[in-house]
């Protein structure tokens, strides 16, 4: 099983992606991107030796992992949800037909998926999510639905029928009594059934329904998006914790009171000139935002490391080993600030060693040849970091 090997090159130099069917990365963005969907056939084919179903079920079986079982509709038009982790009898106790088991976050213990994400790195880190691995039985399905983000829904071994359906607005009609959102009316304006390998992008807030006619594993490679007011408090944070001596509205041109006990539109529009002001400092944009940026998805997670010291490395590249970084840790890289944040933190990083930064972040994966060619005190950098768990010691891709 093996991916483009060059893949992060590839879109960061917009290139003609295969996998996109071709097209630039700058023309996906462009045509596509939170606009319109996108069919691929034969997009990964190496999808289809990745997991098998029965360990996806294993995987579901973990507590470590926030995994789902969806049946349904039965006879009535009902739907099951329940949540895991499960116990391996649950399997035996579900049919042949009608029902999915979903896992996600199934990248921080598959590190071979990093390869997958290198694909989509003409998108910046932080906007990815996780990728949520599907299983379905003959007929599974999830149901007519929208997600308010982008994602890449990647065919595994088996076939699955999608179907496309209406922009979803902010009020659409949901079916009542379901323990799911479903939608109450599903608009098709398209459909297509995918087979191991293709690709089809949905952008957020598309109906999409999706039913296996085989049992099928699907990858969901999903990117969230931040709230804007969640981005209003953090820049409000950092700016209250750089001074202080907090502005304070002034009103040197103020009229006559009209009522004693009046807030007027002048007023209100007076403190909207004082706080649009205050917030527009270009300068602390990038540095409010890493802090929650770089959260990890799981707000509990720790990364777990094993000693290595400068020799363990070395010797471990002498046999051929590559290093991925650890796929549960988020990582956002200032190139203004030359600043490394990893799960909610600054890294602190040597100025010797600051300048080399930028190169190991282009990919997922180190590679060999990039190792061999790196200064010892960057190995040594390298093998502290795998020792407090940010990096993986892996075979060559």
């Amino acid at each position: 099983m093996s991916f483009t090997s060059n893949a992060s090159d590839l879109c960061r130099r917009d290139e003609p992606l295969p996998w996109l069917g071709g097209l630039r990365a700058s023309e996906f963005l462009r045509d596509y991107w939170q606009k319109k969907p996108l069919l691929v056939r034969g997009a990964f084919p190496a999808l289809a030796d990745l997991i098998s179903f029965q360990e996806l079920l294993q995987l579901a079986e973990e507590d470590s992992l926030e995994s789902r079982v969806i049946s349904g509709p039965d006879a009535k038009g009902n739907w099951k949800l329940k949540n895991g982790p499960f116990p391996p009898v649950t399997w035996r106790k579900h049919g042949k037909q009608n029902w999915t088991v979903l896992v996600q976050a199934v990248d921080h213990v598959l590190p071979t998926l990093s390869d997958l994400l290198d694909h989509f790195a003409f998108v910046p880190e932080w906007r990815i999510d996780d990728v949520m691995v599907s299983g379905a039985v003959v007929g599974g399905s999830v149901g007519p639905h929208s997600d308010q983000y982008d994602v890449f829904l990647l065919q595994g071994p088996g076939s699955r029928h999608w179907q496309l359906g209406q922009q979803v607005a902010v009020d659409e009609a949901l079916l009542p009594d379901q323990p799911l959102r479903l939608l109450a009316n599903f608009q098709q304006s398209f459909e297509a059934t995918v087979e191991t390998g293709d690709l089809l992008y949905v952008p957020p807030g598309l109906a999409h329904h999706g039913v296996a006619t085989s049992d099928c594993l699907t990858y969901s490679v999903g990117f969230r998006a931040p709230a804007v007011p969640r981005l209003l408090d953090a820049l409000a944070d950092r700016l209250l914790s750089l001074d202080e001596n907090e502005p304070l509205l002034a009103d040197p041109d103020r009229g006559v009171c009209q009522h004693s006990a009046s807030l007027t539109a002048l007023d209100t529009n007076a403190m909207r000139t004082a706080m649009l002001a205050w917030i527009d400092q270009p300068e602390q944009m990038a540095l409010a935002m890493a802090p929650s940026l770089s959260e990890a998805k799981y707000a509990d997670y720790e990364a777990q490391g094993e000693s290595c010291s400068l020799a363990d490395l070395q010797s471990a590249l002498a046999e051929g080993i590559e290093l991925i970084r650890d796929p549960a840790s988020r990582w956002v890289w200032l190139p203004e600030v030359q600043q490394l944040w990893r799960n909610g933190e600054c890294v602190d990083i040597s100025a010797d060693i600051i300048e080399h930064v930028p190169a190991l972040l282009t990919s997922r994966r180190l590679r060999q040849a990039q190792l061999a060619a790196l200064p010892e005190l960057v190995l040594q950098w390298l093998a502290d970091d795998i020792s407090a768990g940010f990096w993986l010691a892996v075979e060559a891709a």
